[in-house]
């Protein structure tokens, strides 16, 4: 069991992390976790104002999330919309 705690612990740690990183770079954006698309650890969607390319928030979010994943050994996928 402490395992999963672990796990658990870690995951909180690492969704933190990436929320926190996104706010701060495109304060606003609207972050809320969504089902997973296939076997990631965590899938979010992020909502952004017309004003923002998708692709350009996107293309953040690949960076954001591969700092997390590399530190938190898991797979987080960003998923931008319009909102």
């Amino acid at each position: 069991m402490p395992e999963v705690k672990a796990l658990d612990k870690s995951l909180a740690e690492a969704v933190a992390k990436f929320v926190d990183s996104l706010h701060h770079i495109y304060p606003g954006i609207d972050i809320r976790p969504i089902a997973n698309f296939e076997d990631e650890d965590f899938t979010f969607q992020i909502a952004v104002s017309g004003n923002l390319s998708i692709e350009e928030v996107l293309e953040t979010c690949h960076k954001e999330c591969i700092k997390v994943e590399d530190e938190y050994d898991l797979f987080i996928f960003p998923y931008v919309i319009h909102g």
